[in-house]
């Protein structure tokens, strides 16, 4: 018993008396600031060699490494000294005052406010180096602000269709909440809801138009080949076809290949046509994917038949009939329905007049159209939108009807 006594009093001796050593070591090193790497080092090594590193504290070792490195760098003249050139600094700041500018003018400021600074640059004596600069500038961004290419469309008669194939006017439809909603959850991730009436939408009007369904986002094709698995819309376009304009994409009408008269697009977003907004029927965005009460599809249907049966020269002007005071167009399916019952109304009073109108009606080979109707909207009579006339009963659109119609049905 007094033998382990005595064995634990001599270690805690020899642990006492080492880190007594290890502190005086340190003292010295700090007060003699050793002028060589050699007499840092040594110093150091005693901790290691002399006194066991097991009875020093992590903190004194800490400090023992530190005022060995501050020997080394005090012995070698080592500095570490930032430098930094003055014209580099001058060539980094013009670099990045360049790309915020042209980030600026091209991403963020409007129309309006482009044309004011360019008048006002125009007055003084920068007006020519303006223009250098902004056409330097346009040069740079146009691949990021224009379309992928000028034709979005191919050349018609297109490769699913027969080359003798005339000419069928063009539908250009919106995905996003015109078509389908998209909602993401941690949940469930992505998921998209169909607008009520789209198949119905879709299989109807592949008969009469060359359908588009244009998306603003990118991957559209996976929802799409959801959406359509009988292919009714013939070409799909992204982001990548769209044209960056007052800080919107813009779905650019022109360069679909095509005759702008012929050419109608659905869309919620009135920014997204804003080149053409003549061509454009705005719908309600569809953002409730839950409501299965939504019937504007539906309802767009006999519009959009008629539209197209009767061979209207230029869909423009007729659209622009139904827009109000402020040139927008809204619920056009129910002023065109309106249109229609009243077309029906005159044809009943026609019936009424006896014996006497229908002699009149029927040795008139061209009967007029009635005024106010759906005729003085562009149509070519009133009593064809009535009919439920397809590509078929058409002879201009004999061939074009059947391959569509068989490719989507």
């Amino acid at each position: 018993m007094m033998l382990k006594l005595v064995l634990r009093a001599q270690r805690g001796m020899r642990a006492f008396a080492g880190i007594g050593a290890t502190r005086k070591l340190m003292l010295a090193a700090e007060a003699s600031a050793p002028s060589s790497v050699a007499e840092a080092s040594s110093i150091f090594a005693k901790v290691g060699r002399d006194i066991p590193l097991k009875v020093v504290p992590r903190a004194e070792r800490r400090a023992a490494r530190k005022a060995a490195k501050h020997s080394a760098d005090a012995a070698t003249g080592h500095k570490v000294v930032r430098t930094s050139s003055l014209p580099a600094r001058i060539s980094f700041a013009l670099l990045a005052g360049s790309i915020s500018g042209s980030i600026v003018w091209n991403f963020v400021l409007d129309d309006g406010i482009k044309s004011r600074v360019k008048e006002t640059l125009g007055a003084t004596f920068l007006g020519d180096i303006y223009a250098i600069i902004a056409k330097k500038v346009e040069e740079t961004v146009k691949p990021f602000t224009d379309p992928s290419r000028q034709k979005l469309l191919p050349d018609w008669p297109i490769p699913q269709v027969p080359a003798d194939t005339p000419t069928v006017p063009v539908l250009v439809l919106d995905l996003e909440d015109t078509l389908v909603h998209s909602e993401w959850s941690r949940k469930h991730g992505w998921r998209h809801a169909k607008r009520p009436g789209v198949d119905e939408f879709l299989e109807t009007l592949c008969q009469y138009y060359e359908i588009v369904i244009f998306s603003q986002n990118y991957g559209a094709e996976e929802i799409v080949q959801k959406l359509d698995p009988k292919q009714c819309a013939l070409h799909i376009l992204s982001r990548d076809a769209t044209r960056y304009l007052n800080g919107a994409h813009v779905k650019d009408l022109s360069n679909l290949n095509r005759d702008l008269r012929q050419v109608v697009i659905l869309d919620d977003d009135p920014a997204a046509y804003q080149l053409q907004p003549e061509n454009a029927i705005p719908v309600t965005p569809f953002t409730n994917g839950r409501d299965r009460d939504d019937h504007e599809l539906k309802d767009l249907i006999p519009f959009l038949k008629a539209l197209a049966s009767e061979r209207v020269p230029d869909f423009r002007q007729v659209i622009g009939e139904f827009r109000d005071e402020d040139g927008v167009v809204r619920d056009l399916a129910t002023k065109y329905g309106a249109r229609v019952h009243q077309l029906e109304m005159q044809k009943e009073q026609k019936k009424k007049k006896g014996f006497g109108g229908f002699v009149r009606g029927r040795l008139s080979h061209h009967p007029a159209s009635p005024t106010g109707g759906v005729a003085a909207s562009g149509f070519s009579s009133g009593p064809h939108v009535l009919k439920r006339w397809t590509l078929l009963d058409s002879s201009a659109y004999v061939v074009a009807p059947r391959c569509i119609k068989e490719k989507c049905m």
